[in-house]
């Protein structure tokens, strides 16, 4: 295996890298969260953490990631040399109070990934700002939007099941003007 520089890898390669090596030892993970973000917004903005769902105990992704360097603390990894933090958040995969089981995979010259769609990115960054009034993720929810084609109708009927429909609006309003 070719040694790896962490102090200078990006975080899209570093998710591939991750996710790889759990598929090779037979864990399947998805990526959700920030790093998503990160990913479908060419690096407009960045997450230091790269949150993984997984239904495996966490000793077997330990064991899987003992060879790259990662130690364990508490439900994440770190390496000594590299500046993200890998997370291993509790099951279901969630957007808000929907379960998600479609996912993106992703294959680069870095190798696979398996993700959040583009729409259900936006889902989740929405839930933040729907439930606890984080701007910044629906600053982020607007990054994803503007980058790719979205299912908007479904985004739009999931806000309205979630209860927010009026900040399903502020969302499109402002979507509408960055698209102008």
């Amino acid at each position: 295996m070719e040694e790896i520089d962490f102090s200078k890898i990006d975080l899209k390669s570093l998710a591939c890298l991750i996710f790889d090596t759990l598929e090779n030892n037979n864990i399947d993970a998805v990526l959700v969260g920030g790093a998503c973000v990160t990913i479908y917004s060419y690096n407009q903005y960045q997450s230091y953490d790269l949150d993984f769902v997984t239904y495996q105990e966490l000793q077997k992704v330990e064991k899987a990631l003992a060879p790259l360097g990662f130690k364990k603390q508490g439900r994440s990894f770190v390496h000594k040399h590299c500046p993200y933090l890998i997370d291993f958040v509790n099951p279901p995969i969630a957007v808000g109070n929907q379960p998600v089981s479609q996912f993106e995979k992703l294959k680069t010259s870095s190798g696979s990934l398996q993700l959040l769609t583009t729409t259900d990115c936006i889902k989740d960054r929405l839930a933040s700002y729907f439930h606890w009034n984080d701007l910044q993720s629906l600053e982020q929810a607007l990054l994803v939007a503007k980058q790719h084609d979205i299912d908007i109708v479904s985004i739009r009927k999931w806000s309205e099941n979630e209860g927010y429909a009026n900040k399903f609006q502020v969302f499109q309003k402002k979507l509408s003007t960055l698209l102008m």
